[in-house]
């Protein structure tokens, strides 16, 4: 595992798409905002499967769709997306924007490809834009403190159900398990 913080990571290009969160553990506070902030910054989904079959048809793969990637309910008719391929600035995305009713849904091929910063990302989210990822980071563990393994409802509506939870604890002999 290679420490990196949560801002570094949204712009390493090269980060590995699996994480472990481990906020710092100085309140359940600072670590329900640390995950707030994980969720909006790198937590996207993928796109729900037909889009993400026709991007993939587009691209020439056969790949399929991610583990989550919703389907769409029947009788809902065909969705549409922006599919916004390479590196995503805050001028190209308001470009976007301002010719862009619908649709709401922009699909990257990674959050590390969109340089917005918070702030962009705020404005675009206040727009109505969702953002989802052809290559979504999957949270392998949450490493907590007690204090915030208790205060599991709180927080499991921000990461995957299925999340395995490690323990933190302040005693030396507290170690976070190696990912295998």
């Amino acid at each position: 595992m290679i420490p990196i913080s949560l801002d570094r990571f949204v712009r390493d290009t090269r980060a590995p798409l699996g994480v472990v969160l481990c906020p710092a553990g100085e309140s359940v506070e600072s670590d329900l905002a640390f995950l707030r902030e994980a969720r909006r910054s790198v937590l996207w989904p993928p796109p729900a499967e037909e889009i993400w079959n026709a991007i993939a048809g587009l691209r020439g793969s056969h790949d399929a769709p991610p583990r989550g990637a919703p389907t769409a309910p029947r009788g809902t008719g065909r969705r549409s997306a922006l599919f916004l391929e390479g590196e995503v600035t805050l001028a190209r995305a308001r470009r976007a924007a301002a010719f862009s009713e619908a649709p709401r849904e922009w699909i990257v091929e990674r959050v590390q490809r969109v340089r917005l910063g918070p702030s962009g990302l705020d404005e675009m989210r206040r727009v109505g834009f969702r953002w989802a990822a052809l290559d979504p980071v999957r949270v392998v563990a949450l490493v907590a403190t007690p204090a915030l393994g208790r205060a599991r409802r709180r927080w499991s509506s921000l990461l995957p159900a299925d999340v395995a939870v490690w323990p933190l604890t302040s005693r030396p002999e507290s170690q976070v398990p190696s990912p295998e």
